[in-house]
């Protein structure tokens, strides 16, 4: 009954706001762009039963690469719901049922990750990019279980490192995902993390009709100071810099290298 009702709750959000984003697209692709695929993702929060403890300020006004660990495909529903952003997401999300329509009415980019491709996605990347969007970036390259925060790939901070002459840089934020909370229960008390967190070997239609038949969960969402780029940064320094802070939030950060 809970998985019907909250299956139904998300349908009927997406009849009432997809089209209506359709049509918002077809005036404008800027910051405007955003507002309702925001109300989109707080009602498929709601819906899903996820409470977000919020930590900090997001930065807003465009230009803002927010770069945070990745815990679950249930992060793109919490972010979504607090910023108003496009997603960096890998290409084979892409292939999920709807998530190509959704995607593009999200403004969304998908991108491979595999290395003989990176000349190819700089360039897709860097012509899509508008100085009045803020992005989402998760460079660890996949989910993990939120324990701790794995390494993160460099490569596309190339892209934001470089702007265009006359152009302002790019302000980073870094941001992270913790855990708190699963089914009515703290994660100290018996929560189960993988109910929420979605990683290694998981069936991703067996992950959603789990969480779907619990009561939901409780996200921190933590938004460190927000960043300058400076012209000349080397990336992986900076890479290894934001990971120090995005993993400085979790419980026993030391081990979170």
């Amino acid at each position: 009954m809970r998985a019907g009702l909250r299956v139904a709750a998300i349908v009927l959000a997406s009849l009432v706001l997809m089209p209506l984003q359709w049509l918002v697209m077809r005036v404008t692709r800027g910051r405007g762009a955003f507002a309702l695929p925001r109300l989109w993702f707080a009602c498929l929060r709601r819906a899903l039963g996820i409470d977000v403890e919020l930590v900090g300020t997001p930065r807003t006004g465009g230009g803002t690469l927010f770069v945070g660990n990745h815990v679950s495909h249930y992060d793109i529903v919490v972010l979504g719901s607090l910023l108003r952003a496009r997603f960096i997401a890998k290409d084979d999300m892409e292939r999920w049922p709807g998530m190509r329509a959704v995607g593009a009415l999200a403004q969304t980019l998908f991108i491979s990750r595999r290395s003989r491709d990176a000349a190819a996605v700089a360039a897709a990347v860097t012509a899509q990019l508008r100085p009045d969007h803020d992005v989402v970036l998760f460079p660890e390259g996949t989910t993990s279980s939120g324990e701790r925060v794995a390494p993160f790939k460099s490569s596309l901070f190339a892209l934001f490192l470089a702007a265009p002459a006359g152009t302002a840089p790019w302000t980073l934020q870094p941001f992270t995902l913790e855990i708190l909370g699963v089914d009515g229960r703290p994660l100290a008390q018996g929560g189960q993390r993988d109910a929420y967190a979605f990683y290694g070997s998981m069936a991703a239609g067996d992950h959603v009709r789990r969480f779907l038949c619990l009561s939901g969960a409780v996200v921190r969402v933590t938004f460190h100071p927000p960043r300058q780029v400076t012209p000349g940064t080397d990336r992986k320094a900076l890479a290894a810099q934001l990971h120090e802070v995005v993993a400085s939030a979790l419980p026993g950060s030391s081990t979170s290298a």
